[in-house]
């Protein structure tokens, strides 16, 4: 029998436990009854709360992405826009399992039938918008640099997909660094 929760402290536990599901075992793993299972209720209870696995896949990559860039931005402390892309290389490097396994996720949702297709259609754009304060008096034209960030970002989780090992990615961040870095001091 669940025990009980108010309806948020039961929505939170919904969330932190399909997080954990994607992120320990992937996507393949997550399914409404599974999920249920695991929070100790039925699925018409679970589906109270996420009447779908599309509604429920956007909130968790909501919350995801919401406590995510509140420790990586709190992580960069306010220092512009590499200091922002270190301090995720440095985050989501220390979470390397999960990090591929959410990758993995945003590969499959680019099929326009996948139930996070929507979420991920639209995320780049809602990324830059929280960062665009952190870097309008960084030289250059914000939106080029955002556009190149996405490139780099996009490879990079392609090259992970493919197996490239952490030692890898971090040297080509190095790489991409000193590259920007030379960019942003012109």
């Amino acid at each position: 029998m669940a025990k009980r929760m108010t309806p948020e402290a039961r929505r939170l536990e919904i969330l932190a436990v399909a997080r954990q599901t994607i992120a320990e075992q992937g996507i393949r793993a997550l399914s409404i009854r599974e999920l249920a299972r695991r929070c100790g209720m039925s699925a018409p209870g679970l589906m109270h709360y996420f009447p779908d696995m599309q509604t429920l896949l956007a909130a968790v990559l909501d919350e995801r992405d919401r406590t995510d860039s509140a420790a990586v931005f709190d992580q960069a402390g306010g220092k512009g826009l590499l200091a922002l892309l270190d301090a995720g290389v440095d985050y989501y490097g220390s979470r390397a399992q999960e990090s591929s396994n959410f990758d993995a996720l945003e590969a499959e949702a680019q099929d326009p039938f996948h139930p996070a297709h929507a979420y991920f259609a639209d995320r780049f754009d809602r990324m830059v918008e929280a960062i665009r304060p952190r870097v309008v008096d960084e030289s250059g034209d914000p939106d080029d640099l955002f556009r190149v960030v996405r490139l780099i970002l996009e490879g990079s989780r392609a090259q992970a997909l493919r197996g490239m090992s952490i030692e890898e990615r971090l040297a080509d961040w190095h790489a991409v660094r000193r590259v920007l870095l030379a960019h942003l001091d012109n």
